[in-house]
């Protein structure tokens, strides 16, 4: 065989070929437009952790953290920039789909088609955010940590069980959901499988993972307490707070065919036939159900459900459409070894699933739907090294800047308000959604959420029970960083300020269609 042709198909090109892939995917799509609220959400954060901020005490944690230090850790070695903060996602964006491989390859795919659906997995993965997103990450993470329990399953390797809590703790600490309903699918499994092969492996197998939960919880505990994060504080933010939204949108959940549905048509059509050749071999085989594959099956059921729900929950765009490479690449298998016209439906699998790509593909990473630019001539956008430098080759375009004329005037504004902050050296908190001062002003701005929307899902809005928490929270910001001014930018509402401090501890000084400037009156009560 030509040495060349060898060279090719060897899994190592193959593996550096995909996550290469994965990583340029996801770069072309965070390039393209911006939607400030959520494109920013690590950017400042994760460059003020590195001037000494921390979560749950400098500013107000409801979802991220890990993101967060991931993002200074990448700031520290390669500086503060658009290439390092999209290099985040996507190095899992990379992860997850070379894992996709592997996956298929283990239980069976041959090379050729898990190297195309594993290709698919990355145009449909974090791209359709590009930049760091919660609920991506969260999501990936959790598929990861999945990944990980079924090679464990598969190789009964210890080191392998080890690892599974530790990726669950990095899911949840970038959302508590959906990585909590993969914590129960991963349970509910685990019990099934130790039902049907329980022996004195079993108890090492436990013993792996009560340490490396156990040591995970300690490392967890150590970090709050070194940084003097009140236990309290990470509760209330991240695990109570959370929960009393959360309750809210179940009560108003409703199901109905087109979003339940029609809006996940594609990954529907593939687990049925998944579903199909499944059963198919269970009633084949009677005791295929102690089979790994039916317990991958049984994860598979498991996680469509709670991604779906999740989706619905959230009432995000939808981020799950690289269930359908992973469907489809898992039906394949099955479609090989069990039906007798697998020759037509795996080619009907592997056109389905590219085709379905190729439309997402255009929807979510060219068209940028995710961030509200779908109906938006990204065409039109201007070079973003001219708001600064470190965003140079950034085509900015935004849902509110739809023509050349409001991108130069937003831009114009955007410069308009970094020169008024610089001349303001005293100690300040700026509210925005474009959260990226601190980083072009080489300065903490101290802002404390990462985003300010007015429907309560990012921090307690007034009549909230832990509404008082976040004033707390807001009064020891000014007071720890003696700040004198507050600057509430036109994106962002003034009650996001002035609903939490008392009018006798602040003096507006300046109002006008751009900006509210407010003065910190230390004299009252409040603030002594």
């Amino acid at each position: 065989m030509n040495p060349i042709i060898s060279l090719i198909r060897s899994d190592k090109i193959i593996v550096l070929t995909i996550f290469i892939f994965s990583v340029l995917i996801n770069y072309y799509s965070a390039y393209r437009g911006i939607f400030p609220m959520d494109s920013f959400s690590h950017y400042d954060i994760g460059f003020r952790i590195l001037l000494g901020d921390h979560p749950f005490k400098d500013y107000w944690a409801v979802s991220g953290p890990f993101i967060d230090y991931f993002q200074s850790l990448l700031f520290y070695i390669l500086g503060a920039n658009w290439i390092s903060y999209v290099l985040q996602a996507s190095i899992l964006n990379g992860i997850v789909s070379v894992t996709t491989f592997f996956l298929f390859k283990k239980i069976g795919l041959q090379t050729l088609y898990s190297f195309i659906y594993s290709i698919c997995f990355a145009v449909l993965a974090y791209p359709s955010s590009g930049t760091p997103f919660v609920d991506h990450h969260s999501t990936l993470l959790s598929v990861l940590a999945i990944y990980t329990f079924i090679f464990a399953l598969q190789r009964e390797n210890y080191l392998i069980w080890f690892l599974i809590p530790i990726i669950f703790a990095f899911a949840f600490l970038s959302k508590q959901v959906p990585a909590f309903y993969f914590l129960l699918i991963f349970v509910s499994v685990i019990i099934y499988h130790f039902l049907l092969n329980f022996n004195k492996k079993t108890i090492k197998i436990l013993l792996n993972l009560f340490v490396s939960s156990a040591l995970v919880l300690i490392i967890f505990f150590l970090f709050l307490n070194i940084f003097s994060i009140e236990v309290s504080d990470f509760i209330n933010q991240y695990i109570l707070y959370p929960q009393s939204i959360g309750a809210n949108r179940y009560l108003n959940l409703k199901y109905d065919l087109q979003n339940t549905v029609l809006n996940f048509k594609f990954i529907y059509l593939v687990f049925l036939i998944y579903s199909f050749v499944i059963f198919k071999s269970l009633f084949k085989n009677k005791k295929f159900y102690t089979d790994l594959k039916f317990k991958i099956y049984l994860i598979s059921l498991f996680t469509f459900i709670a991604l779906v729900n999740h989706t619905l929950l959230t009432k995000n765009q939808i981020i799950i459409f690289f269930l359908i490479p992973l469907f489809s690449g898992l039906a394949h298998i099955h479609v090989n070894k069990e039906l007798k016209l697998k020759k037509y439906l795996s080619l009907f699998l592997i056109f389905l699933c590219i085709g379905a790509t190729l439309k997402y593909h255009l929807r979510f990473n060219v068209e940028r739907k995710f961030h509200e630019l779908q109906s938006v001539d990204i065409s039109q956008n201007l070079d973003a090294g001219s708001i600064n430098k470190k965003f140079t080759n950034l085509k900015w375009v935004t849902p509110e800047a739809q023509n050349k004329q409001k991108l130069v005037e937003e831009i114009k504004y955007l410069k308009e308000m970094e020169n008024l902050l610089k001349t303001d050296v005293s100690n300040k908190i700026i509210f925005t959604h474009y959260s990226f001062f601190s980083v072009i002003l080489d300065e903490n701005v101290n802002s404390p959420s990462r985003w300010f929307p007015q429907d309560g899902s990012a921090f307690p809005i007034r009549g909230d029970k832990f509404f008082n928490d976040y004033r707390k929270l807001l009064i020891a910001i000014i007071l720890k960083k003696d700040i004198k001014n507050v600057y509430v930018l036109k994106d962002v509402s003034e009650n996001m300020f002035t609903d939490y401090i008392n009018t006798n501890c602040i003096n507006k000084i300046s109002d006008n269609k751009n900006y509210k400037k407010f003065k910190i009156n230390r004299n009252c009560k409040e603030l002594n």
